[in-house]
């Protein structure tokens, strides 16, 4: 009956995974990451006889008039704006912003920030437009200018883009740390009271005592500490979000319209707001534990559950309002689900070694030596298939995650995102090694050496109880020494002191090991703020001065292919040419019945991506003019689309002089 008690259980923790994976998949997906900008009035690169009067931009997605913004400046990076940027309210996906009047022939830049009112995900952009001479010739950007830098005020922010830290950086790390922490201390508790202790306890009246202890002193010690770590940690995590809108600007920060503004527009102050409610939900069930302490059988079995039903929903709001979420819409389900079963996972494996070490074993603690070794051999193995198919779970879902957020594998280790994954891989791999050895190892030498004090045990008590039977001796018998009271108390305490020295050395294993758990979940909260960027620290390299000075270089497609000769031209910041040629490799001759465009990302700072479609000029060549905003660390991506529709891409990183 006991077996299929635990059969029973495990098929009702199948059933609740499921169900909250359905909701995942449930929920609608997002057709965009950002509002991108489709086009704008002046144009990009547009070349006007006469200054404008205003600047007007036409976005993808209705724009949240709250923190979208932009500004003007000219290639002294002095603004000409006159400050009253504004979503158009007649057209939520229009932004304007007037100019100054009688604007002198310059180049001019237009950096916006838009955030999405479909998703309230916020994105960095830029575009120039010229006003000419009067005698019709086309001012350039001046060496050493840097138009547009710092132009949002969001010179605070650079930890974001550069993997170091600042205040800002810092802060969210923390709140978003402690709120997955809490998380998945919350929610492994949940599983261990359903799926360890709850059917131990059926199979093992014995130890239904000692669970008992166990249990309230998560309800009266851990439970509501937990959800008010948690509750503060998410308005911590809204406060960042705020951070993030003003550009670091602390003083505007923690405006009370500022963050009602960001509850109530867009998909993050949805799910934060799920996430409010959860934990309020969460809390009134542990205050009700804590009045009600003694409870009928069925409440408590429901409390639980519910409990464990609202740790899965604070999962779900916790990955909808993730980086996960900022994937393409293409990506979008999967790597919603493949986040949500990673915290799943951790909560099944990290969590649960949490429980063990700061619920289970202090309360074993107070218990004799040998019913401590007892109670471990007893009831880990029912923690082993959970903890297991954490593992499990992790292994699948780090790998899928991995390739959807990185582009390559040079960005493991020229990229904060990545060289935290390392981390945390390493880390992983760490705990992979503990918990075998515990299980493979240290627990099986426990049970053995518990089985022989158990027997020798066994023999005391049984000599003790028949002291005067008098039994006559075989031959055999009579030949070796009869056992006598002494020597078999002598061969229990042996036994039981080599009992308390591997269960002394288990409950230490036991006791350390979540510092490694905690430290991969703190690798996952730098993996969260620095996964907006995914770029090399430009800061730990020399900024790129001096005069522009047109770069070549040749480099293959990812699947070797083709071999792709790179023209820029002037390599510097503002109008560049950009010339390709692509010969194929088996031949050894070039191409051109071949589709070609490029993509350039500024790695400095989030300006989006903006493409070039590189026309053929009849000569082998493909060309195209395309702007580089500004000066820094620039990614050009070339792709390259053959007659069968096949796509060959490959990466080149350029320092563009300022």
């Amino acid at each position: 009956m006991s077996q299929l008690q635990v059969n029973s259980a495990r098929r009702r923790v199948l059933v609740a995974v499921l169900l909250a994976l359905c909701l995942t998949l449930a929920l609608p997906a997002i057709s965009e990451a950002h509002a991108i900008l489709l086009r704008s009035d002046p144009a990009k690169d547009a070349v006007l006889p006469v200054p404008p009067n205003q600047v007007r931009m036409w976005f993808s997605e209705d724009l949240n008039p709250s923190f979208s913004t932009a500004v003007v400046v000219n290639g002294a990076n002095k603004r000409v704006d006159i400050g009253n940027a504004l979503v158009s309210p007649s057209d939520a996906t229009e932004m304007d912003v007037t100019l100054k009047p009688n604007l002198p022939p310059s180049v001019y830049v237009v950096i916006y920030r838009t955030d999405s009112n479909v998703d309230g995900h916020i994105l960095t952009g830029a575009f120039l437009f010229s006003v000419a001479r009067p005698d019709g010739t086309v001012p350039t950007l001046s060496p050493g200018a840097h138009p547009g830098v710092n132009a949002l005020g969001g010179d605070n922010l650079s930890g974001q883009y550069t993997g170091q830290f600042d205040g800002p950086t810092l802060f969210n790390l923390m709140m978003i740390t402690l709120v997955e922490l809490g998380a998945v201390f919350w929610v492994g508790a949940q599983f261990w009271l359903l799926f360890v202790l709850l059917p131990a306890t059926e199979d093992h009246a014995e130890l239904g005592t000692t669970h008992k202890q166990v249990q309230q002193r998560f309800e009266r010690r851990f439970a509501l500490p937990t959800l008010l770590v948690l509750l503060v940690a998410n308005l911590g995590v809204l406060i960042g979000q705020a951070i993030n809108v003003t550009g670091g600007n602390f003083g505007s920060d923690l405006a009370p319209g500022l963050l009602a503004s960001l509850v109530t527009s867009g998909r993050f102050g949805t799910f934060w707001l799920m996430r409010v409610i959860v934990i309020f939900l969460a809390l009134r069930l542990a205050l009700y534990q804590l009045q009600f302490k003694q409870r009928p059988t069925h409440i408590d079995h429901l409390l639980r559950w519910a409990n464990l039903v609202l740790g899965l929903a604070l999962f779900i709001a916790i990955t909808m309002s993730g980086h996960a979420a900022a994937v393409s819409s293409n990506m979008l389900t999967p790597a919603l689900v493949v986040d949500w079963l990673h915290l799943v996972a951790a909560a099944l494996w990290i969590g649960g070694m949490l429980y063990i070490a700061a619920i289970y074993l202090p309360v074993l603690r107070q218990t004799p030596i040998t019913e401590r070794a007892q109670a471990l051999i007893t009831v880990l193995p029912y923690y082993s298939p959970w903890a297991i198919a954490g593992v499990l779970i992790m292994a699948v879902t780090g790998p899928f995650s991995a390739t959807v957020h990185l582009a390559s594998w040079e960005q493991l280790l020229s990229t904060a995102y990545g060289r935290a994954l390392v981390v945390k891989v390493l880390l992983v791999g760490a705990l992979l090694v503990t918990s075998a050895s515990h299980v493979l190892l240290l627990r099986p030498r426990l049970s053995k050496e518990y089985r022989k004090y158990a027997y020798a045990a066994r023999r005391l008590a049984a000599f003790q109880a028949a002291p005067a039977v008098v039994q006559v001796p075989s031959d055999r018998e009579a030949a070796e020494p009869h056992p006598t009271s002494k020597l078999i108390s002598q061969q229990v305490r042996l036994r039981e002191g080599r009992v308390a020295k591997r269960t002394g050395f288990l409950t230490r294993i036991l006791g350390y090991e979540p510092l490694l758990g905690v430290a991969v979940l703190v690798c996952v909260g730098l993996m969260n703020v620095f996964a907006g960027t995914l770029s090399p620290t430009a800061t730990a390299q020399p900024q790129p001065t001096g005069t522009a000075k047109a770069y070549h270089t040749t480099v293959k497609t990812t699947d070797g292919k083709f071999t792709i000769a790179l023209t820029m031209n002037p390599n510097a910041a503002g109008p560049n040419v950009f010339t390709v040629s692509v010969t194929e490799n088996s031949t050894g001759k070039p191409t051109t019945n071949v589709g070609v465009s490029l993509y350039t990302t500024h790695l400095d700072m989030d300006m989006g991506t903006d493409s070039v479609n590189l026309q053929p000029d009849g000569k082998g060549h493909f060309s195209g003019t395309g702007d580089l905003v500004m000066g820094g660390h620039w990614q050009l991506r070339i792709q390259i689309r053959t007659p069968d529709n096949t796509l060959h891409e490959a990466t080149v990183k350029e320092s563009v002089p300022f």
